[in-house]
């Protein structure tokens, strides 16, 4: 079956999945080579290694060096507590505390980001725009990005508190990108796309713009945790 080159990879992505998802491929069952799908679905051996990234991201595959690409998970769950070190009312908090802390954030690094701040969230947001092609979450370079509008703000209190829960933040960030990566409404462009307005609103140091786009953009991460929180809705 041959298919077309519009995003190739979640193309070779949604195809394996539902032959996961349908029982085609068990759990432990060993998936076909990188080189054997690359010819079945005529495309090139990278498209087919990016879908695996996505797969593995999700958690439905495993590969193992020297040994293949096994099945692990027939659906995948996404914001699995069990599988975390938070409960769903610290998820309830963070989301809180990131509104309270970015939006304040946000808007006194539009007036006070450097050339230097501004580089450091340039270089993250290309690092993201990468995980939009490559079939990988991209949490580090949007925790990356989230941190040096912090630096931004100039404020080493408020910086030293994002820096503090970094860690949770990222565990949230890594979960939320596996629903953008294999969601048709929600997807890793439009993530990039959100972030991208964040910055254009701090390079043109349009604190009003810069929050209301931080807004957004937090009022729909908030949405896609909590509709998700131990679900597996591939839609």
């Amino acid at each position: 079956m041959k298919i077309s080159k519009t995003k190739i990879y979640e193309k070779i992505a949604d195809i394996i999945l539902e032959q996961i998802k349908s029982g085609e491929y068990a759990v432990g069952d060993k998936l076909p080579s990188i080189q054997a799908l690359s010819k079945e679905y005529g495309v090139s051996v990278a498209s087919v290694r990016e879908a695996f990234n996505a797969l593995r991201t999700i958690g439905v595959i495993e590969i193992k060096q020297g040994y293949g690409t096994f099945v692990t998970k027939q659906e995948p769950v996404f914001f699995n507590l069990e599988e975390t070190s938070l409960t769903h009312r610290q998820v309830e908090e963070l989301l809180e505390l990131r509104a309270i802390v970015e939006l304040a954030t946000v808007k006194k690094a539009a007036t006070h980001s450097t050339t230097d701040d501004l580089a450091e969230m340039e270089a993250a947001l290309k690092m993201m725009e990468r995980a939009v092609t490559d079939g990988t979450s991209g949490e580090a370079a949007d925790l990356k990005f989230h941190l040096a509008i912090a630096k931004a703000a100039q404020n080493s209190m408020l910086f030293d508190l994002m820096n503090n829960i970094s860690d949770v933040i990222q565990e949230t960030m890594r979960e939320t990108r596996k629903v953008y990566l294999f969601n048709k409404q929600k997807t890793l462009k439009r993530l990039y796309d959100e972030h991208l307005k964040i910055y254009h609103a701090l390079t043109n140091k349009d604190a009003e713009a810069a929050e209301a786009y931080m807004s957004a953009h937090l009022e729909e991460v908030q949405q896609t945790i909590l509709q998700n929180i131990n679900k597996s809705p591939i839609q």
